[in-house]
């Protein structure tokens, strides 16, 4: 399998989700030209890396949410997924809606050939900090602006084998499960 890594380059605060995503659109057309299967885009790619500034409206913070995946915004870059039979690995803020009210992850999901949606992944692993550091010129708010992934790691039979997802920080601690999850590490459709 051929997996091409795709660099957007930096999305800023003013950029809209339709900008990014045309980006996203030529990325996957470059990879398919190339015959990539799977394309492996960064974590929150729809956004700017919004966790490096403090807010404490909700609702602005909000903003850099999706609350349904694919959404009226995003249907372009799966509907060209699909066209051009290349998956895709997307990185994305997720607001979900749980039985004790909203939830936010930092959330990826994995994207088969076909445009279907075969696994998500939430972020266990939050790095930085809660609360406002006027000293830092950039914050890294994470634990501010993301609940931890309350599913733990799992995988996915995609694209002819198994195929498991992480997030950034998860990286380091691979091994680190709680005993809840042990259920989540075994291979799911």
């Amino acid at each position: 399998m051929t997996v091409a890594a795709a660099q957007l380059g930096p999305v800023q605060r003013h950029h809209t989700r339709s900008e990014v995503v045309e980006r996203m659109v030529v990325l996957l057309q470059r990879a398919a030209s190339s015959g990539c299967e799977l394309v492996v885009f960064p974590e929150l790619a729809l956004t700017t890396f919004f966790p490096r500034w403090y807010m404490d409206d909700q609702a602005e913070v909000d903003a850099f949410f999706e609350s349904e995946m694919p959404g009226p915004e995003t249907q372009p870059l799966f509907r060209e997924a699909a066209r051009l039979g290349v998956g895709m690995y997307l990185g994305y803020a997720e607001l979900a809606a749980t039985d004790s009210g909203p939830a936010h992850y930092n959330t990826a999901i994995l994207v088969e050939r076909d445009g279907s949606i075969v696994g998500k992944y939430r972020k266990v692993h939050l790095p930085g900090h809660a609360d406002h550091e006027p000293r830092r010129p950039f914050q890294h708010l994470e634990k501010r602006y993301f609940d931890v992934g309350p599913e733990g790691f799992r995988t996915y039979k995609a694209f002819g084998g198994v195929v498991g997802m992480a997030l950034c920080n998860d990286r380091r601690w691979p091994g680190d499960l709680p005993p809840t999850w042990a259920a989540g590490v075994s291979s799911s459709s």
